[in-house]
């Protein structure tokens, strides 16, 4: 996945420095970063902070035990927890709308690994993530405390990770999507990829669209969030931190009605034209994603 540190493609990573090299560490090494020292220490002190929180979360999640009462007992902290991971971050997090009060599948346009545990402290989601996060000493661990759905690439695995996420949904939990499979400045919305929204057609779960709308330059350049052209991963995270505050909007927008005549296209084309709107970006002005946008109500025959 180009522009995400989730999908990187090295070839004979073995060793486990490799392996983290393969995760976290992109591209070719970075000349030292500049900034001034108050933003050193500003960014130094927010990693210790986080570092010392981080811990209180692996104590969280032994705390409240395991199976279906440990998960519903570490769903009722989660967001709270992700909304103070981000606070000493130094993110804001701005929300307009409302989160949907039972399931739904929540989709949205996607600019920064930030838009995961900014999601996270909106209001309490599942997350997919690849199979390889799994096998991440502690991390893997945490992410499955957290309910992380892990999801095999290629087109064979589709179907299975349409039925993990359609149980997600029928039990009731909220399922993040990010459709466009990569991303981006946030100067524009790629095509939404349809497959995954089968889960919301095979339980007639709502579908949540919600634009994410980073901060930009005063020059209008692109938000420092954005993580994009193979950047190390490590070194914009340090960027951040070191960031006075990074502000991020979250647009909460209606939600997408599934009838039993709903197709994965039409949602998947009627999310993408109103995370569009949302955030004041032209269309790609084909009659298919205009139309789409009434794909709730609309029925079809035949």
């Amino acid at each position: 996945m180009r522009g995400s540190p989730y999908w990187v493609h090295h070839v004979g990573v073995t060793t486990p420095v490799q392996r983290y090299h393969r995760h976290f560490l992109r591209g070719p090494i970075p000349a030292a970063t500049g900034g001034s020292m108050a933003s050193k220490l500003r960014g130094s002190y927010r990693l210790l902070r986080i570092f010392v929180y981080l811990l209180y979360g692996l104590w969280l999640s032994l705390r409240y035990g395991f199976g279906p009462a440990g998960e519903a007992r570490m769903a009722e902290v989660r967001w709270r927890w992700y909304r103070r991971a981000m606070e000493l971050a130094g993110v804001e997090i701005r929300v307009d709308g409302r989160p949907p009060d039972g399931p739904a599948l929540v989709v949205s346009n996607h600019v920064s690994w930030l838009d995961i545990p900014v999601l996270g402290a909106v209001m309490d989601v599942r997350f997919l993530s690849k199979a390889e996060v799994a096998r991440w000493p502690l991390i893997g661990w945490l992410a499955r405390r957290n309910g992380t759905l892990f999801i095999h690439r290629g087109a064979h695995h589709a179907s299975q990770i349409v039925r993990d996420m359609s149980e997600a949904l029928s039990r009731g939990q909220r399922v993040v999507l990010f459709p466009e499979a990569t991303t981006s400045t946030g100067a524009e919305v790629r095509r939404f990829h349809p497959r995954l929204f089968a889960a919301a057609v095979a339980t007639g779960t709502p579908v949540q669209p919600v634009a994410l709308e980073h901060e930009r330059g005063a020059d209008g350049s692109p938000p420092a969030a954005a993580f994009v052209d193979g950047e190390w991963f490590l070194v914009h995270a340090w960027r951040i931190l070191c960031r006075p505050r990074t502000v991020v909007q979250v647009h909460l927008l209606p939600p997408l009605p599934v009838t039993e005549h709903s197709t994965r296209r039409e949602l998947a084309d009627a999310a993408r034209c109103v995370v569009l709107a949302a955030l004041g970006l032209p269309g790609d002005g084909s009659a298919a994603a205009t139309g789409s946008a009434r794909a709730g109500d609309r029925q079809r025959t035949g």
